[in-house]
């Protein structure tokens, strides 16, 4: 396998990123870490892989070894996950090593994960590249071993569920169509995609799963967690509650796990600059714009209730606007780095998803949706371009949308059908 094979399967970055893989590996590193270190709370895809597909896996692990020609590998997960680092450790090859981390959080921010297994710090405003190591998802290198065009993706479909479960899912497929799978334990609820910390709140479930769904987590409306999604909804909003509330207490920064790596990251100030900022004069402070969006300092630090990371973004907006950078000083990590991480158990409480089933075994559902809504751009960079007519019939695997740029990635049928109707957004397909 190739770079150009990996291009024509469609596989990008599944943990969420969804970087085309191809770009990403057409570099030399010396070093690719596996991010196992599933980090948001309630989702078990990537460990219930391991366990059903470690041979897939660390296939696809020594394939993007050999394309970028790095010495070593490096398996990154957390040391609470016995059966998998076992069923790992007894398949690894010589030049493949299995770090096990911290049950914390962000464990799984690729920049937090190089240093928490290599001690490497990543500079602001710098790629993993540049210390020399390139980060992969579980599922990218499942992608990979298995050496198919991506048109499945497994998710976490958990929270106020009966039956908490990882399951494989058609591409295109609607989140309401995949809750029908699933008895709901709340008369009323909203889903959140991609994850509590790091996702989206999801009004409409007529959206479809994508090669970046990593999770469908069912929450009571009234759950304190929606609750805040609402309130911050929107930058408005952040920016009036920032100005009334914030005491400058500085806890969203002193627990920022980037700012605890060096970076030059500061909620604090980015709270600070909505209070005092002028529309025709934003104070903004370049070194926010390394914040991973974590979102620990609002679910998690902030004694106010208020939303520091939403105040960030915005920062990071205003930055790239005026075409800022960082120059500051080398970094290197704080010296309370190791007595400031938030652990899992503690995160999980302040979320109170307490209450949920923390389990989500992978199970076999059958899926045969009548109709798919592929969308064209499910990746970073360009939309793909269709290179199929409606009218068409067309197969599983048959790639209907070509990369439509130098980052941009393929998609493909993820089932047997008819192209039913091409826009600018989607690909819909009606099964045969």
């Amino acid at each position: 396998m190739n770079l150009e094979d990996i291009e024509r399967l469609g596989i990008i970055g599944a943990g969420g990123a969804g970087f085309p893989t191809h770009v990403k590996l057409n570099s030399r590193p010396d070093t690719i870490v596996v991010n196992a270190a599933e980090c948001e709370p309630l989702v078990h895809k990537d460990m219930e892989l391991i366990l059903h597909h470690s041979d897939a896996i660390l296939k696809g692990l020594r394939t993007v070894m050999e394309i970028t020609g790095a010495h070593q590998g490096i398996i990154g997960i957390k040391e609470k996950h016995d059966r998998e680092i076992d069923l790992l450790k007894s398949q690894l090859s010589d030049n493949v090593r299995l770090i096990p981390v911290e049950d914390v959080y962000p464990a799984g921010d690729e920049i937090t994960l190089i240093y928490m297994t290599l001690k490497r710090i990543v500079g602001p405003g710098a790629l993993p590249i540049s210390v020399g190591c390139i980060v992969q998802n579980v599922e990218t290198l499942y992608n990979i071993g298995i050496n198919k065009p991506v048109i499945e993706k497994f998710i976490t479909v958990a929270g106020a569920v009966e039956n908490p479960a990882t399951i494989r899912v058609p591409v295109g497929t609607t989140f309401a169509e995949v809750l029908s799978h699933f008895a709901t334990t709340t008369p009323s609820f909203v889903v959140r995609s991609g994850g509590l910390m790091m996702g989206v709140l999801e009004d409409d479930l007529n959206q479809v799963v994508s090669k970046r769904t990593g999770a469908l987590i069912v929450l009571p409306t009234d759950h304190y967690c929606v609750t805040v999604y609402r309130r911050f909804a929107t930058e408005h909003a952040t920016d009036i509650i920032a100005k009334a509330g914030c005491d400058q207490c500085n806890f969203c920064t002193e627990l920022c796990p980037r700012y605890l790596l060096g970076q030059p990251v500061r909620p604090e100030t980015a709270m600070r600059n909505r209070m005092f900022t002028r529309e025709d004069q934003p104070m903004v402070f370049a070194g926010n714009l390394s914040c991973c969006e974590c979102n620990l300092c609002t679910m998690y630090s902030c004694p106010e209730g208020l939303d520091p990371k939403g105040a960030t973004v915005i920062e990071k907006r205003l930055s790239r606007e005026q075409h800022l950078q960082w120059t500051g000083r080398e970094i290197t990590a704080h010296p309370m780095y190791d007595y400031r991480k938030v652990p899992t158990s503690k995160l999980k409480q302040r979320l109170d998803i307490l209450k949920f089933r923390d389990e989500a075994p992978l199970t076999d559902m059958s899926f045969a949706p009548a109709t798919v809504r592929v969308p064209l751009d499910q990746h970073q960079g360009a939309p793909a371009v269709p290179v199929v007519r409606e009218g068409q019939r067309v197969q599983r695997h048959d790639m209907i949308g070509k990369p439509g740029g130098k980052i941009s990635s393929s998609v493909n049928a993820s089932i047997d059908g008819v192209v039913r109707k091409i826009s600018n957004e989607e690909i819909q397909l009606q099964g045969m």
